[in-house]
């Protein structure tokens, strides 16, 4: 079962504090991608989709 995304549970994903500005979270989000992308560890593959899934849902808040 996939959980509701909130605003804590996406910095958890990205390891972060709640508040962190746009620029951290993007740095975050760049490394976990590239750690978790399918291609490079095919069994990631949930951990890649809640770490996209974090960065919308953020981005989507820092846009507001």
């Amino acid at each position: 079962m996939i959980e509701e995304m909130t605003k804590e549970r996406a910095y958890a994903i990205l390891g972060l504090p709640v508040g962190a500005d746009f620029s951290t979270t993007s740095l975050a989000f760049r490394n976990l991608r590239d750690k978790y992308h399918p291609d490079i560890n095919p069994r990631m593959r949930r951990e890649y989709t809640e770490v996209i899934a974090a960065f919308e849902y953020l981005q989507r808040m820092f846009s507001d």
